[in-house]
Order: C-alpha cells, then sequence, then structure tokens
C-alpha cells in the first residue's frame, strides 16, 4: 500500500497509508481560493509587502509563480520563501537556511505544514506548494498555482510591470481553451503516469502525454509560441514542465517513449523561452532531481516502464565516424535542423512584419549567410548573399497576417568537417504553385556554435515529382 503525506483534521501525517477512507477525505478537501485585487473588493487588496510567496524551485507548479514574480518585476513587492527540495521526510516540506532553501521570512516555522495549519487549525489535505500568504489577515490566500499566476499578471501592475501581460483580453478565449487540454493532458499528465497505480492506467497515461506532446511539436514548427507571436500563460505552464521533461519525468515519472531532445521544434521553443531575460535564473535542476530522484514514495515500483521507443532504423548506413550519415528530422537533437526551422521562421516573421526589431532580425539573416553563399531560384536565376539581402530589405511586412512559410519532412546527411546537406519541403501558406524542395549546404564550424549557409538549391515541387527526385504518393506532395 502506498504511503502519502497530508494533514487530517489539522493533524499531520508523515506516512499515512493511502486507504479508501484517506481517499475519500483527500478528494472532499477544498484548497485555499481567495483572490488578490488591485481594488480590494475580494476582502484581499493589491499592496506592496503585505504578501508573500512560499514556493520550490523543484516544483513546476511552483516555479510559474517564480517566473511572474521575475517577469512582472515583483520582487521588492511580494515577497518569498524557498522550502528545500528534498521532500521524502516524515515533515514533508521543510525551511532550511542553506544553499538550497530559506528559513521562513514571515514567522519562522520549520515545516509547511505549520503554514496551513496557522491559517485552518483543522485543515484537511495535502499540503502544496505554491502558497501566496497575507500578512494582514494571516491567512492563507491561494494554493492553486493557475490562480496565483493571475493575481500576479495583474493586480500588482501599479508597482510591477504593467506592460509585461500574459494573459491579454484579446487571447484570453484561446488561453483558457489551450489550458484546459494542455494542463491535464501534459502539464499533470506526467504525474498521472508516475503516480498511476496500475500498469494499464500507466500505459494509458504515458501513450495519451506523447500523443500530445506530437499534436505540441506539430504545432510549434509552424510557429514560435503556442498561439502564435506572442508569449502568453499557456506557454508558461508548458516551460515548467518541458524544463523538467529529461532530467526528471523521462526517467524518475517513467515517462521514456522519447525525450524532449527527440523532439526538434519542442526543443527549439524550450530554448526560446529559457532564453527569454530573466527565466533561466527561475530553472534550477539540481533542485529538480533533488526532489525527484527523493523517496517521493507515491511511484509504484512493481509498474514497468514502456519506453524508450527506439527505432534503430533511423540512422542509415555510413562509416563508423558518421561521415555520410542520413537522419530523419525528429530522430536527434541536430542543431542543423534546428537552424533550418529557426532560419525560416524567422524570415516568415520578417515577410509578415512581425519582428519586434527590423534590425536585429536582418542582422541575425546576414550572419546566417555565407559571404560566398548562393541561392538558385527554381526559374534558375542564381543570388549571392547581397542580391538576398537586398531582396529581403524590400520584402519587409508584404505578406498578409495568415501567410504561413512551412517547412516539413526535413532530411539530414552530415559529412566531416561539420557540413551537412539539408533536404525539405517548403511550403508558402496559401500561396499555390509555391511548394517547392530545397536542398541546402550548411556548415557548423565548432560544435555548438553557428551554423552557416553555404548554398541552397530550390525546385518546385511538381518540377521534382516529374524528374523522380521525390514520391508522388508520399505526405511531402501536399502544401
Amino acid at each position: 500500500m502506498r504511503e502519502i503525506r497530508a494533514l487530517i483534521g489539522g493533524v499531520w501525517h508523515g506516512r499515512l497509508d493511502e486507504t479508501a477512507a484517506v481517499r475519500s477525505a483527500l478528494a472532499g478537501a477544498r484548497g485555499f481560493r481567495g483572490q488578490v485585487t488591485a481594488d480590494g473588493r475580494s476582502g484581499f487588496r493589491a499592496e506592496p509587502g503585505r504578501y508573500h510567496l512560499y514556493v520550490s524551485y523543484a516544483c513546476p507548479w511552483a516555479h510559474r509563480t517564480i517566473i511572474y514574480r521575475q517577469l512582472k518585476r515583483l520582487e521588492n513587492v511580494v515577497t518569498m520563501s524557498v522550502l528545500h527540495p528534498r521532500w521524502a521526510t516524515p515533515e514533508g516540506w521543510r525551511f532550511d537556511d542553506g544553499a538550497m532553501s530559506t528559513v521562513d521570512h514571515v514567522a519562522g516555522r520549520r515545516f509547511l505544514h505549520e503554514v496551513y495549519r496557522a491559517a485552518k487549525p483543522d485543515y484537511t489535505g495535502r499540503v502544496s506548494v505554491p502558497v501566496l500568504w497575507d500578512r494582514a489577515t494571516e491567512t492563507i490566500v491561494s494554493n492553486e498555482s493557475g490562480e496565483i499566476i493571475r493575481m500576479l499578471n495583474s493586480a500588482f501592475d501599479e508597482w510591477g510591470d504593467a506592460a509585461a501581460d500574459f494573459y491579454p483580453p484579446a487571447l484570453r478565449a484561446d488561453i483558457d481553451a489551450l489550458n484546459a487540454w494542455l494542463i491535464p493532458t501534459v502539464c499533470a499528465g506526467v504525474y498521472r503516469a508516475g503516480f498511476a497505480a496500475t500498469q494499464h492506467a500507466y500505459e494509458r497515461a504515458v501513450v495519451a502525454l506523447f500523443a500530445a506532446l506530437d499534436e505540441l511539436e506539430r504545432r510549434l514548427s509552424r510557429q514560435p509560441y503556442l498561439l502564435g507571436d506572442q508569449l502568453t500563460e499557456s506557454d508558461w505552464h508548458l516551460f515548467a514542465t518541458l524544463c523538467r521533461f529529461d532530467a526528471v519525468y523521462h526517467g524518475a515519472l517513467r515517462c521514456n517513449l522519447r525525450r524532449l531532445v527527440d523532439y526538434p521544434a519542442l526543443t527549439a521553443y524550450a530554448r526560446r523561452v529559457h532564453d527569454v531575460p530573466g527565466v533561466a535564473e527561475t530553472v534550477k535542476l539540481d533542485h529538480v532531481k533533488r526532489h525527484y530522484y527523493d523517496a517521493i514514495g507515491e511511484i509504484d515500483p512493481t509498474i514497468v516502464p514502456v519506453g524508450p521507443a527506439d527505432d534503430y532504423r533511423i540512422i542509415g548506413s555510413g562509416s563508423a565516424h558518421g561521415v555520410g550519415r542520413e537522419e530523419r528530422a525528429g530522430a536527434t537533437d541536430d542543431s542543423f535542423f534546428a537552424e533550418v526551422l529557426d532560419f525560416h521562421r524567422g524570415l516568415e516573421r520578417w515577410l509578415k512584419g512581425d519582428v519586434p526589431n527590423r534590425d536585429i532580425a536582418f542582422a541575425r539573416l546576414a550572419a546566417a549567410l555565407a559571404e560566398d553563399f548562393v541561392v538558385v531560384h527554381p526559374n534558375g536565376r542564381r543570388d549571392g548573399k547581397a542580391g538576398v539581402l537586398r531582396s529581403f530589405a524590400s520584402a519587409f511586412g508584404e505578406k498578409p497576417k495568415r501567410y504561413r512559410l512551412e517547412i516539413r519532412d526535413v532530411s539530414l546527411r552530415r559529412y566531416e568537417g561539420g557540413l551537412c546537406l539539408a533536404t525539405y519541403v517548403e511550403s508558402h501558406g496559401g500561396e499555390a504553385g509555391r511548394t517547392r524542395v530545397s536542398t541546402a549546404l550548411l556548415r557548423q564550424r565548432s560544435a555548438g556554435g553557428p551554423v552557416e549557409w553555404l548554398s541552397l538549391q530550390e525546385t518546385l515541387l511538381a518540377e521534382a515529382v516529374g524528374h523522380g527526385r521525390i514520391d508522388a504518393t508520399s505526405d511531402a506532395t501536399v502544401g
């Protein structure tokens, strides 16, 4: 029988058998669901210094609140205490004045369950992070992360950065609809798999999780963020899950059909979000691994992982040193594959006029092309680097907002000297007859360094099919 940790009628149980009675008691438990508002009509008025966050860097739900506090510039408005990531102790979440945690800055309590009891002496329920505490009324406002981040998003704008809005009115319906699928299927899906009580429940959860990741891979291969070109609340829900995936969910929670790095678009997306100023310092994988590889007590050791779903046929024949090795898109975390997608995604945004800074975007394009770069267009015309840059400089914003530049069916063949031959289908959404097969020669001078475009040969898809270069019955014929 599994052991859990919880408060029952205000009494802390650090090793509680999960009986039917215990499950029933916890199922009926209700957390704290107050609201902080700017006008105070909710009973909790937004004021600097009044509210305090209890968090752990290990927990994805708490991580979202840490990100919002950072990006909204509320560090001096909402104070914060950090709990130690090691949770598998009889007292559960604990404070510690050390490298991985802090003391309780509000009342000097030693354990998080004491904070819950201070708010409600007869509380029944699990003791979780994050917690938003009100110093004025000495109670918990909320322990629901989704509601806390919305409070941080807008209630404290008088003192924080009002320009950072991750729940804008125009996108709220789309955010709510996406969250309704994303949170239970992916963000909670990793736990549905990891904490499954039976082999059958585990396998169903894993299949559903990876089907959702496949769908997200398709979505993010077409656009930079979940709802287009703007970071929203949904992205922060997903990012907090993705940045933990390979470190702990893949192994500790047995979500091991594939790794995040086996999804090129999702990997590039996670890196893009991670690079938003202020986000990287909130990601502490040493905390994450210390927590999930602790004896957290709710993972059934008899359940057998279903993965990994390795297909050794993905890697074609080649020498022992990888010369001429062919790779199918999605099989590896490949910088050449990421470059092909990111480069064309940038071109799409340029053509639509959606880039926030034209000079930076143009410099990115110029830096990617070798000085002797040449492109051969479908009509046989050749352009060097200068001609390509002139063309794109004059084409800024010429495409409608509905325009989509889609890249699919990427295959890579790597050679010595950091060279790679990439072949892919390039489709211009809404523009009939412009689907083409592109073959690019790229070079990476040093491991982990930037990828440089040396040449590009473009052929209209209809011509490629006619000359036998591509199978007319394949998915690649669909623009």
